[in-house]
């Protein structure tokens, strides 16, 4: 004679159990999944192009220098930039044989003050506008964030710490 088997009371509060351990993890998931669709991904904006930006290179000064990051990545500007009435005279430029676009951000103790739009090849800015002032002798950080044209995936960035310069140097 064959046995049937047996749900004993002890195995059936196991099954039901991991059941409702498996349910509540799947409710749980999907409300992050609502929550993250109904918000949405946090969306891209390309940054726009600097207005004030202009073709060629800046008036050589005794502190301004080319740098080339990587191939294809060259940035020109004044390692020693002067702060003059709320503006900082950087001169970065973009260099003609460059194949990125960029753009510069200013910090001032990990804090950003500053920043340019894309400055395409061939283009310079002569000078940014600060949120904060600056002193003579105060040391800020250039963060050189480059873009592969059009597509604006990253190509990479480049940080130099340099030194305010006095008004008129």
């Amino acid at each position: 004679m064959k046995r049937k088997k047996c749900v004993t009371a002890g195995r059936r509060k196991k099954k039901i159990g991991i059941l409702t351990s498996l349910a509540l993890i799947l409710c749980i998931g999907a409300a992050f999944g609502y929550i993250r669709l109904t918000r949405g991904y946090r969306d891209f904006l390309p940054p726009e192009h600097e207005t004030a930006a202009v073709e060629g290179l800046p008036a050589g000064a005794a502190s301004w220098q080319q740098l080339p990051v990587k191939e294809g990545y060259i940035v020109g500007l004044d390692t020693v930039p002067a702060y003059r009435e709320g503006k900082l005279c950087l001169n970065v430029a973009n260099g003609a044989e460059s194949t990125v676009w960029f753009l510069v951000r200013v910090y001032r103790e990990n804090r950003k003050i500053a920043q340019t739009g894309i400055l395409y090849p061939g283009e310079y800015l002569a000078e940014v506008e600060c949120e904060r002032g600056l002193t003579s002798g105060e040391k800020i950080t250039l963060q050189i964030v480059a873009y592969e044209p059009e597509t604006y995936h990253s190509e990479g960035v480049a940080r130099i710490v340099c030194e305010v310069a006095a008004p008129g140097n």
